[in-house]
């Protein structure tokens, strides 16, 4: 009886597999299509938005800089100017997190009117000729760059 329970626990014969299952890896490697990159621009673009307009919170800020983030991973292998144009939009992101922490309400100075919009502009571009596999390779590097920071500071 033990025996036989063993075998059921560790190989089901009977489970069934997910079909869909073998198409993911190919799913995650073509480009995005038109409505995914509107859309996960759009949602960077509205906190964005808010964040200008003082309505911003906690959650459109973080987006806002884990697309910076990703935007900077993947500017890397593109060259020194989208590299430069990344690294001054979060500058001007730090500053809008310090001025938070001094206020309490988010808002950008002219810096940052000036160098994030050229960051969510690159941004889209790499939204609109990536796919989901490198924006996720991107999104993993930068929560491993996250971590060895923290784990370097403490």
């Amino acid at each position: 009886r033990r025996a036989a329970a063993f075998k059921r626990k560790r190989w089901d014969r009977n489970d069934q597999v997910e079909p869909s299952s073998v198409l993911k890896p190919i799913l995650m490697c073509r480009q995005f299509d038109e409505n995914e990159s509107a859309l996960l621009s759009n949602d960077t673009r509205m906190a964005w938005h808010r964040l200008t307009t003082g309505e911003g919170n906690q959650d459109d800020f973080d987006l806002l800089a884990n697309s910076s983030n990703v935007a900077l991973v993947r500017a890397e292998s593109l060259g020194e100017v989208a590299v430069e144009t990344v690294l001054r939009a979060q500058a001007a992101i730090v500053a809008m997190k310090a001025r938070y922490q001094r206020t309490g309400r988010f808002g950008a100075d002219a810096a940052a009117l000036q160098d994030v919009p050229l960051m969510m502009d690159f941004y889209d571009q790499l939204l609109a000729y990536g796919s989901p596999q490198i924006m996720t390779d991107a999104l993993t590097e930068v929560v491993e760059r996250i971590n060895l920071q923290r784990t370097a500071a403490a």
